[in-house]
């Protein structure tokens, strides 16, 4: 699937009757390419627990082997976010771009990450390291609770990325951005998890084997719908 994002455009222009044509808008479009791949986990289990049938059982192995495959795809997004570049490569736009701050964790980091995404990024959220988030907590503590240190945004979880305080220097250890508006997945099969049980391979062995696959590509697909937020050189 491939998905045209714009980096550069003209502001529209008013008009008064009689006065000379507007200038053409310059528009600047790339092109993201989301290449699905299969993410796959597997387990067995015993015939026996398979004969038994019990429901909280298999219930928990199919929660197990989903969950584990839409972190999966959650974890490739948010390494390939951390990966986008501060400008669009003009010559060959392929990918989106995302601006970049290096600081610690502080009282209004995010609100200056906030106010370096475009204007269409209007629901923006907050991705880190469960570590990292008690340091904007500290921070919180440190002035009192006189301010949300995360500016209402909704904190989401990812420990793939860095905790700040083992990440190295100038690696991203945060994103704040608008998932909504500036990602997407393509699931050509459909968003659900494919289950295939195989009952043969291991027969001998009273096992049966159960895979769960999702057929998936994820990728940023809007510009500047991100910021990221790198560890400085120097940090406390």
């Amino acid at each position: 699937m491939k998905i045209n994002f714009e980096y550069s455009s003209d502001p529209a222009t008013v008009h008064d009757e009689g006065d000379e044509a507007v200038q053409e808008e310059g528009l600047g479009l790339g092109t993201v390419t989301l290449t699905p791949k299969s993410i796959k986990k597997w387990i067995s289990i015993s015939d026996e627990v398979n004969d038994l049938r019990g429901e909280a059982f298999l219930r928990y192995i199919y929660d197990e082997l989903t969950t584990k495959i839409i972190k999966k795809a959650a974890d490739e997004l948010v390494g390939k976010i951390a990966a986008l570049p501060a400008t669009v490569n003009t010559s060959n736009p392929t990918s989106a771009s995302a601006n970049q701050i290096t600081a610690a964790p502080a009282i209004g980091l995010v609100a200056e990450a906030i106010a370096n995404l475009s204007d269409e990024a209007v629901n923006p959220v907050v991705i880190m390291n469960k570590l990292t988030w008690s340091k904007f907590k500290a921070a919180q503590y440190a002035a009192g609770y006189a301010v949300d240190p995360f500016e209402g945004a909704t904190v989401v979880f990812n420990n793939t990325l860095p905790a700040y305080s083992s990440a190295s220097a100038n690696a991203v250890y945060c994103i704040v951005g608008d998932f909504n508006h500036g990602a997407l997945i393509n699931t050509p099969n459909g968003d659900g998890i494919e289950l295939k049980f195989d009952d043969t391979t291991l027969m001998t062995s009273d096992l049966v084997r159960i895979l769960g696959r999702r057929f998936a590509g994820v990728n940023a697909v809007a510009d500047k719908s991100f910021c990221n937020i790198a560890k400085p050189t120097t940090s406390a």
